[in-house]
């Protein structure tokens, strides 16, 4: 099948024949879909390396769970996955990036002592190690994968075979953790909650 007649395919079409590793199919799925999902990024980001990263990383997604994941609507999927990528970013970011800034911060303003600070730099990382090794290990799992951004909630509940619910109810249990086991580290712990 030539290239060009792929655009007169529907959506569902060139799904059922991703499904069956054709490329041009999926090329095609790319090109009616990406710069929609780059810009919903774009426009809450503001960063265009983070929403081709994002955007990116859901089509390389898709291409890889070609064969498990069932799709109705294909816009509506390629929308909540890039957004549910957005979402565990900024709150990857809250959770470990900005911790270590405001630390560093903290430590300059409080200490000026670059040796106190890599000190304390290097407690915060062993308290969300450690806060990573309070989980059970469902949770674990769960935290890990979704943190990652690699996996949605569904796509979570459907490869640990648990319902979405199940997957929601444990990364609540591992952000909890997770605040509790930096607790000593920063006084923001009422704008995290506002955040998750």
């Amino acid at each position: 099948m030539a290239e060009s007649a792929y655009i007169s395919l529907s959506d569902h079409a060139l799904l059922d024949r991703i499904h069956n590793d054709d490329q041009a199919a999926f090329k095609e799925l790319y090109r009616r879909y990406w710069k929609r999902c780059y810009l919903l990024v774009l426009r809450r980001s503001g960063d265009s390396v983070l929403a081709e990263d994002l955007t990116q990383g859901v089509f390389v997604s898709l291409w890889e769970k070609r064969k498990d994941t069932t799709i109705r609507n294909v816009a509506s999927y390629l929308f909540v996955a890039v957004r549910f990528r957005f979402i565990t970013y900024l709150k990857s970011q809250m959770q470990e990036d900005t911790y270590k800034e405001q630390l560093l911060l903290h430590t300059r303003n409080d200490l000026g002592n670059p040796v106190e600070t890599a000190y304390r730099l290097k407690e915060l990382n062993a308290a969300i190690d450690k806060g990573v090794a309070m989980m059970p290990p469902k949770t674990k799992t769960v935290y890990t994968m979704s943190r990652n951004g690699q996996y949605s909630v569904k796509e979570i509940a459907h490869k640990l075979n648990l319902s979405e619910k199940a997957v929601e109810y444990h990364i609540t249990q591992s952000l909890k953790t997770m605040r509790f086991a930096l607790k000593d580290f920063l006084p923001v712990l009422l704008f995290i909650r506002e955040i998750f």
